[in-house]
């Protein structure tokens, strides 16, 4: 789980640096808390799962930054090794 920022238009992506074919990845936006009046706005945090499909190593560079943003660095960065045997 990824800490959200989507209220201020960050968003979690992702990059895999080899094997992509090993894994499939998929992502949801989970709220920890019932919106009510008093926490209206607040971002969800957001949710990779990731499915081994084969054998291998694979690296993933997760990075939150807004889409409309180019040549600014991610105000989050996390890196991720996954060996699958």
């Amino acid at each position: 789980m990824l800490k959200g920022l989507a209220s201020a238009g960050y968003e979690w992506k992702y990059a895999i640096d080899n094997n992509e074919d090993c894994i499939k990845i998929s992502k949801e936006f989970v709220l920890k808390e019932k919106l009510t009046q008093k926490n209206v706005g607040a971002s969800a945090d957001e949710v990779f799962t990731i499915t081994a499909r084969k054998k291998g190593t694979v690296i993933i560079y997760f990075f939150q930054q807004r889409s409309w943003e180019k040549n600014i660095r991610p105000v989050n960065e996390k890196k991720v090794k996954i060996n699958i045997d």
